[in-house]
């Protein structure tokens, strides 16, 4: 689940009745965050010719 912290996701399964054995919080790693940010572009096709 991503958007909320981890706090608020356990008060939320505790309201709901749901069991958590283990809530942990995970940031992106660097690589993960630039192949992210640059999922979208694309410098060089191959075999595409213009």
């Amino acid at each position: 689940m991503t958007g909320l912290p981890a706090e608020r996701i356990g008060a939320l399964a505790f309201e709901n009745q749901i069991v958590l054995n283990e809530l942990t919080t995970r940031t992106a790693s660097l690589e993960e965050a630039f192949m992210e940010l640059t999922a979208g572009s694309v410098e060089y096709l191959a075999g595409h010719h213009r």
